[in-house]
């Protein structure tokens, strides 16, 4: 079996927060969003450590939860939910749980939470916030 792609990794690890927070998730950033939704992009990584495939390869990627901004407090309180560490609803404890992968991974670690902000795309405004993920298969 063919090691996988950075694109299947991308499609994984939104199958991976669909699965585990139960919000909709897509493996790119899409023009249209449809709030509460996760949407994964790559960060900045070194090209050395996705190379060869053996003994294992690295990325570094992102997922952006966007919620409506029906209006500040709501929107942050929505979003603290996805932020918390542990919970039914949190992006970091859907990812750390390899059970929700569907490519096998040997970990997948969010390293950072970032500070919730306004993102507006379609004419829309929405509250959003990023998380910084390591994956290594």
């Amino acid at each position: 079996m063919a090691d996988p792609s950075i694109n299947d990794v991308c499609e994984a690890l939104a199958l991976a927060v669909q699965t585990g927070a139960g919000l909709r998730a897509l493996g790119y950033i899409d023009d249209q969003v449809s709030p509460p939704q996760a949407q994964v992009y790559t960060l900045p990584f070194d090209p050395r450590l996705t190379t060869g495939g053996s003994p294992s390869r690295s990325v570094q990627m992102g997922v952006r939860v966007f919620v409506r901004r029906t209006n500040m407090r709501t929107a942050q309180l929505e979003l603290r939910n996805y932020m918390e560490q542990s919970g039914d609803l949190s992006i970091k404890a859907a990812i750390e749980d390899d059970t929700n992968w569907s490519e096998t991974v040997h970990y997948a670690e969010v390293t950072e939470i970032g500070q919730p902000f306004e993102y507006e795309t379609a004419n829309e405004i929405y509250w959003a916030v990023d998380f910084s993920v390591d994956v290594v298969w």
